[in-house]
């Protein structure tokens, strides 16, 4: 072969790669076809703007010069993230959040459907994009400290609601539990999923208090998620003991059930809870903080009567709510959780308090 010809080869060959690149034609990128027919793509998060999702043109087999690409306004929340070129090229038009377009979700993906018009035949490609999470968020606390006031005279087995950190990572890169540090033989850290995803966290007393032997218990409550590296955030906890045990609250009854229908109207009475003490104290009823945020226009609570009331119809299949009540300086934290339930084919909610009671003059609200 001559130099001429050799060259001429070259030439050649470094034009077909041209032509190939310039004409769009690159590997397919859509892994799958789900139920409905979408191409699916996997994208993830935090890529920078102009991110090269999937070559919808050539994975459609609608590609060529002739072609013009538009992305359909199918209302899909996240689709302004995308945009479509000329060449039928899908690409992020920004960076994509997870965590803040589905926060907490095991799943997030976005329906992006593609029209390829050819003069006045116009066809409708259907894709989706699933966002894989990222471990991009650190557990957080709302409180860097938070005091608990127990009677030397609490028995073992009392359970206290303890803050609940907050991650809005998917899972598996949320918060995956709880513990003390360091771990500490008088108490423990009990953690339960509920069913509607909410976690509720719990302070558990191993052993008897001794308060001449030791009156405060200063702790790191950690909670970790599980991603990799592993993250976590703590706050602490001091335990003070005292002896408070004549301004202790007293509830009727050691535990509760009421059977609240799902068609109760707004109005409607939960539950009458009812505490007394001390001769003369007077007691006040609130939900917590964190309650009234959450919760505070689908529940009330009357301050001065204890009564617990529906504010809007029950649009969820459980609850979990907090009650503070404060006696003088001492404040008693009950919780409850409303629960769904099933018998002979009727819905009701049914609502169970949990029985402890804690003596807090810091007015701590979870």
């Amino acid at each position: 072969m001559t130099t001429m010809e050799s060259a001429s080869e070259i030439r050649v060959v470094a034009l077909l790669m041209t032509i190939l690149i310039a004409g769009g034609l690159r590997p397919s990128a859509a892994a799958e076809t789900d139920g409905d027919g979408r191409l699916v793509y996997r994208l993830t998060e935090e890529q920078p703007a102009d991110t090269l999702v999937a070559n919808v043109a050539g994975d459609s087999g609608l590609q060529g010069s002739e072609f013009r690409y538009v992305l359909i306004n199918n209302n899909e929340p996240g689709l302004a993230l995308f945009r479509i070129d000329g060449g039928g090229l899908l690409r992020t038009s920004d960076v994509v959040d997870r965590d803040a377009l589905c926060p907490r979700r095991a799943a997030c993906s976005v329906a992006v459907d593609v029209a390829a018009q050819r003069g006045q035949e116009v066809t409708v490609v259907k894709t989706r994009v699933d966002i894989a999470d990222l471990n991009d968020n650190t557990p957080a606390f709302d409180a860097p400290e938070v005091e608990f006031h127990l009677a030397e005279s609490t028995p073992p087995g009392m359970l206290f609601p303890l803050p609940v950190a907050d991650d809005p990572d998917g899972p598996p890169n949320g918060v995956v539990g709880y513990r003390l540090s360091p771990e500490s033989g008088k108490f423990a850290v009990q953690m339960q999923n509920l069913s509607a995803g909410d976690v509720d966290v719990r302070l558990v007393l191993n052993q008897l208090l001794d308060r001449q032997h030791e009156d405060l218990y200063t702790l790191s409550l950690v909670a970790f998620d599980g991603g990799h590296p592993q993250l976590s955030a703590s706050t602490i906890i001091r335990i003070y003991v005292d002896d408070v045990r004549q301004y202790f609250p007293r509830f009727d009854n050691d535990s509760y059930e009421v059977l609240l229908p799902e068609n109760s109207l707004p109005g409607s009475t939960v539950i009458q809870l009812h505490a007394s003490s001390a001769p003369g104290a007077v007691i006040v009823y609130a939900f917590s903080r964190r309650t009234q945020t959450i919760y505070g226009r689908q529940f009330a609570i009357n301050s001065t009567t204890g009564e617990v009331t529906l504010l809007n119809t029950v649009d969820r299949a459980s609850y979990s709510l907090s009650v503070i009540t404060s006696v003088i300086l001492t404040l008693c934290k009950r919780s409850f959780i409303l629960r769904h339930n099933c018998r002979i084919g009727r819905p009701a909610l049914c609502k169970y308090m949990d029985c402890y009671s804690f003596a807090d003059p810091g007015g701590m609200e979870g």
